[in-house]
């Protein structure tokens, strides 16, 4: 088999990093055969890897046609695909979903000389997602879910739990916005609970906790013959009918799905993945964010409509900082809820304690001061007042060192060279790295330690790293 030198010298040098890469990843040279094909792709697909090296693509999958392969319209058209989802049986009968990127290759005359694709195997998502399904199935045969027990003292929970109670009398959407840990899907149920929807469904859908092409078939649920292998399944709208639809960090929902969701809101009807008929649900939306609305709506990533059809009801949950007087009760509250858990006997909390907790600024909000709580019972070895708090201070870091990547990783930080005169991918790639290191020192004032923290590399990578790119610690540019 010949190959073009130039996608051969590449594969030889970057072979070793793409077995390292444990994702299905596959390349083609530019007759469409099989010149790299890794592990993942031989389990994902069923077929073996020596059978596949050398051999055209459609030879390994007789039944695909040019035009629904992605790495051959790349290859022939120089088109770029990106989170792209596919459905299919593989070669032992096994349904498989996949997503997966694919770009074409050239050469340093910007001839095109492959394609690369690297996917993800999302069939574990999906079976774990009808495991969800069948689960949440259950619970609605279940008798009525008591209150949600809010632990509080300050006048500003008071307030929001008042709007909460009034919220949940009137059947209208409501939009929660809170910081990670402020408890938002408590006053989700809390509103349900207070509703008369309160014998009904509640059902919860995390928006980023499933990639973006999955997101509308769970939710809009999808009819068999949709797409290559797509089974009937109900989507969460159908499963929640009557009841109340929890959409938590809904700003990770791309827009287009922003936008049907809208027209379900307006309409209470939609389109299952596949269908050809409208389906009508009597659903109460109640939604939650982790960003605040105004930027989210400045930077584009929130529709203004959908705000404002959200925004009848809005409840605006203060971060645990700004309501320091409820970490006594709450400190309080998770001792005696996970006294059992630990070996030695917890009594209660020390002032000492107390004053290191209210001290502490709690990015994580109640979450992490609960997890905090539970961590410094398990160390402590004498029984009685939790006597000291074990504050993990890279915890407490955590925002200011996240401010500090994304300086670091800002385009205009790092060099931009479009040219390809003389310039192959292997030394754009190590300009690159090198100045993100260089910007990871100016940040860290030449810390070798803070700088390796803000690039997630260990100390001992970094230094060789300066090293290899004979990077001057006295004076960096």
């Amino acid at each position: 088999m010949t190959i073009d030198p130039e996608l051969l010298q590449s594969l030889e040098i970057f072979k070793h990093f793409f077995d390292l890469i444990h994702q299905p990843m596959a390349i083609i040279d530019k007759e469409g055969k099989y010149v790299y094909y890794n592990q993942e792709s031989a389990e994902l697909d069923g077929y073996p890897i020596e059978q596949a090296i050398g051999k055209p693509m459609l030879k390994v999958y007789p039944k695909m046609r040019k035009e629904d392969s992605t790495m051959l319209q790349a290859l022939q058209h120089g088109k770029e695909y990106q989170n792209n989802y596919q459905s299919y049986y593989n070669h032992v009968g096994k349904l498989v979903d996949y997503m997966h990127t694919t770009v074409p290759l050239y050469n340093k005359n910007q001839k095109i000389i492959g394609a690369i694709e690297i996917g993800r195997n999302l069939s574990t998502v999906r079976h774990l997602q009808d495991q969800v399904f069948k689960l949440n199935s259950k619970l609605y045969h279940n008798k009525e879910q008591p209150l949600p027990k809010i632990v509080f003292v300050s006048s500003k929970i008071q307030q929001v739990i008042d709007q909460t109670n009034m919220l949940g009398a009137n059947d209208v959407p409501v939009l929660i916005v809170g910081e990670t840990g402020t408890g938002k899907e408590l006053f989700a149920r809390l509103i349900h609970q207070t509703s008369q929807r309160r014998h009904k469904p509640f059902i919860s859908l995390n928006c980023s906790a499933l990639p973006t092409t999955l997101i509308e078939s769970t939710l809009f649920g999808t009819i068999k013959g949709a797409f290559t292998g797509a089974e009937t399944r109900q989507g969460y709208l159908e499963l929640a009918n009557g009841g109340t639809l929890f959409l938590d960090e809904l700003n990770a929902m791309p827009l287009d799905m922003q936008s049907k969701l809208l027209r379900f809101l307006q309409e209470k009807t939609y389109w299952p993945l596949g269908g050809n008929k409208e389906m009508y649900s009597d659903v109460r939306i109640v939604a939650a964010m982790n960003e605040s609305p105004t930027e989210l709506l400045k930077t584009g990533k929130l529709r203004n409509d959908l705000f404002y059809r959200l925004n009848v009801g809005l409840i605006k949950l203060p971060a645990l900082r700004d309501r320091t007087e409820d970490i006594p009760v709450l400190a309080r509250y998770f001792i005696d809820k996970h006294k059992n858990d630990v070996n030695v006997v917890i009594s209660g909390i020390s002032e000492h304690a107390l004053q290191q907790l209210i001290s502490a600024p709690w990015p994580g909000n109640v979450r992490m001061l609960e997890n905090t709580i539970v961590r410094s019972m398990v160390l402590q070895n004498e029984p009685g007042e939790l006597q000291n708090i074990v504050l993990d201070e890279d915890l407490f870091d955590l925002n200011s060192s996240s401010s500090q990547n994304d300086d670091i990783n800002k385009p205009e930080n790092l060099p931009i060279n479009t040219s390809t005169d003389g310039n192959n991918l292997i030394e754009q790639v190590e300009n690159y790295e090198r100045q993100l290191i260089i910007n990871a020192l100016n940040q860290a004032n030449g810390k070798i330690i803070t700088a390796a923290k803000l690039l997630n590399i260990s100390r001992t990578t970094l230094q060789y790293k300066v090293k290899k790119y004979h990077i001057q610690m006295g004076v960096i540019n």
